[in-house]
């Protein structure tokens, strides 16, 4: 009887178990987890990191740049891009962006002139493993990391540069905010720090003049302050510039005709898990809300475009835009504090 049970239970055990693994298998995350943590081609060592800060022997480093940037599009699945190995350019990062002890990496990869990726590394016995993205952006000209909360982990402040001047006339810097919150990274926070468009004024008018362009520009100055609710002070200057010309003219040739400036106080919200410059109780609301921009500032205003509203969000992160003219006074405490 005695062997009998064992054997039952035995035989119990290795049916646990096959299920187990076979759960396990199932699991698309959890199968990648595995591989990155067993397969040497998915670990970013010490040695090459170290080889790769070489500034002695630039051969030694531009390979192990190289090596760096096949290891980290294949975690990143961008594996489509190994071809173009020998365009793509490569930055690498230590902050504490993730919530845990770990020693941290962040990786960002400008793929082209239009596109790059960040991925976050993070220590695993002497090697780097990958842990999460960030993708859709635009080439990444510099990471810098904000303690924003109580939580122990920081923000990515990544700003990213879309350069369309030849043929196109367009440039623009801008600033996203990102934050690891609830398991995955969320851009709570985007602003523009410079803006340039030229454009020819039958472009987006047929009855305009046919020889005029016009001239946008756009220019943010940003203070960041670490204080308890962390604010972010900006003030936008906005300039329209015009000149008649049958072929592009150069900029010398414009002549300012408007401006406008505005100053704006973001401070972060826990609740909104975003940066806001107001809140709206369930007072005056279907709900508890917060401001998170006022679109009658936006640069629309240069092209002849008018937007009247608030863009709110709730607290169920629902995004809503209000008549300002309704909303304005409900906001006119907080905005003036």
């Amino acid at each position: 009887m005695k062997k009998q049970l064992i054997s039952v239970f035995s035989f119990l055990f290795i049916l646990l178990s096959f299920f187990s693994t076979y759960a396990f298998f199932q699991s698309e995350p959890t199968v990648k987890t595995f591989i990155h943590l067993s397969s040497p081609h998915y670990k970013l060592n010490d040695q090459l990191l170290i080889l790769y800060k070489n500034q002695d022997d630039p051969i030694i480093k531009k390979d192990a740049e190289k090596q760096i940037i096949s290891i980290a599009l294949k975690g990143m699945g961008y594996e489509k891009w190994q071809e173009f190995i020998d365009y793509i350019e490569i930055s690498i990062y230590e902050g504490q962006v993730l919530p845990n002890p770990s020693k941290q990496i962040i990786i960002a990869l400008n793929l082209s002139k239009d596109l790059s990726v960040v991925g976050i590394y993070h220590e695993v016995g002497d090697s780097f493993i990958y842990h999460s993205k960030i993708e859709n952006l635009a080439p990444i000209e510099d990471i810098q990391f904000l303690k924003i909360s109580a939580l122990n982990h920081e923000a990515l402040a990544i700003t990213q540069v879309l350069d369309e001047r030849f043929g196109a006339f367009f440039y623009e810097k801008s600033l996203d905010v990102f934050y690891y919150l609830s398991d995955e990274y969320k851009n709570v926070w985007h602003k523009t720090i410079y803006y340039e468009e030229i454009y020819k004024e039958i472009w987006i008018d047929p009855e305009g003049n046919e020889n005029q362009w016009n001239r946008i520009v756009e220019e943010t100055v940003l203070d960041f302050v670490s204080s308890e609710p962390f604010r972010i002070n900006s003030i936008t200057s906005l300039k329209k510039y015009t000149t008649k010309s049958k072929q592009p003219p150069p900029l010398e040739q414009f002549n300012q005709v408007d401006s406008y400036t505005h100053q704006d106080a973001y401070y972060w919200n826990p609740e909104y898990q975003s940066f806001i410059l107001g809140e709206l109780s369930k007072d005056v609301f279907i709900s508890s809300a917060a401001l998170l921009e006022d679109m009658t500032k936006g640069r629309e205003i240069l092209y002849g475009v008018e937007n009247n509203n608030y863009k709110i969000i709730t607290n169920k992160g629902e995004l809503i835009y209000l008549p300002k003219n309704k909303f304005q006074g409900l906001f006119q405490f907080i905005l003036e504090e």
